[in-house]
């Protein structure tokens, strides 16, 4: 068995005390990132910097998420 990331450790951890098993923890993770950081999110404020920042961010919010769902979902 492999080692989990500090961050999927944490959801383990948060989870396994209410007898949470780690797939249903990996299927909350990818229904937060579709509604906190949406696939198809986009940014309108009219300053192109900040808007392609905020996407950015926004990415990389979706993708951290999506990692540690997966791997819960293959441990």
């Amino acid at each position: 068995m492999t080692e989990l990331s500090p961050a999927a450790e944490a959801v383990l951890d948060a989870a396994l005390p209410h007898q949470v098993h780690r797939y249903a923890a990996a299927a909350a993770l990818r229904a937060a990132a579709d509604l906190v950081a949406p696939d198809d999110y986009k940014c309108y404020t009219g300053n192109l910097e900040w808007d392609a920042g905020m996407e950015a961010r926004t990415d990389d919010i979706r993708e951290n998420l999506l990692a540690i769902a997966a791997e819960l979902k293959a441990q």
